[in-house]
């Protein structure tokens, strides 16, 4: 069961559990030895749980809000789809989650922008909401370039280029099933001869997505910029071409 995007609000809870490990191993410390020696006539103004009890906390809260709807619905393998999420956030997550799995998909920006071309047709979504999804795919982008070269962070993370998955959805799907210790065999790939571009309350769902050459130039403008061309090149895109 993959549930969808959450606007990455996760973060804020691993910013809250960094921020309380950071106590617990200092202000707290004191707090938790006068306990033991004077009890409550010792100073317990800082006293809380040590580290341990902060991560069970946490892992309570994801399981609660996604392991345990996914397993109601006798789906007892669980993630999720977020566009919003570093490498560090799934460092941080797999601390919690040693069997955590994360598959990065990245996209040409060109094509997103072509996408969010389209998108700017429907309602309620404005040229600051392009601006501000091409801010993240800089970002995530940028923070997960080198994790291949890292043994550990290989183990963690797989690099998807999305381009290349619609291309061989057979081979990637292997490899995706292998890096999740999943079975290959059960993987539905009908799944790729439908795209759903968007839920039905916008109506019709085919769409025709405009080629670069013909994007306005304010649009193509937004990709302009070195940091995106050298995030875009590590991954194997030359926006010059």
């Amino acid at each position: 069961m993959i549930w969808g995007e959450h606007d990455g609000q996760l973060r804020q809870v691993l910013a809250a559990v960094e921020r309380l490990w950071f106590w617990t191993d200092h202000d707290a410390v004191a707090a938790r030895n006068e306990l033991a020696t004077s009890g409550y006539q010792g100073f317990i103004a800082n006293l809380m749980p040590e580290r341990s009890h902060i991560d069970d906390a946490c892992r309570a809260f994801i399981e609660t809000l996604f392991a345990k709807p996914a397993l109601a619905l006798a789906k007892p393998i669980w993630g999720f789809k977020e566009v919003r999420y570093c490498r560090q956030d799934a460092v941080l997550l797999q601390g919690l989650f040693p069997q955590l799995r994360v598959i990065q998909i990245v996209r040409d920006p060109r094509d997103v922008l072509r996408s969010l071309d389209n998108w700017e047709g429907h309602p309620g979504w404005t040229r600051r909401n392009t601006e501000e999804a091409l801010r993240y795919w800089l970002k995530v982008s940028e923070s997960f370039i080198g994790s291949d070269a890292d043994h550990d962070l290989g183990n963690l993370i797989l690099t998807v280029r999305y381009e290349d998955l619609v291309a061989d959805p057979h081979g990637w799907s292997a490899t995706i099933a292998k890096h999740c210790d999943l079975d290959e065999e059960s993987f539905d790939y009908t799944v790729f001869d439908n795209r759903v571009h968007t839920d039905v309350s916008y109506g019709e769902t085919d769409r025709r997505l405009r080629q670069w050459s013909e994007l306005p130039t304010s649009l193509r403008s937004l990709i302009d910029d070195e940091r995106i061309r050298q995030v875009a090149s590590a991954y194997g895109y030359s926006l010059s071409e």
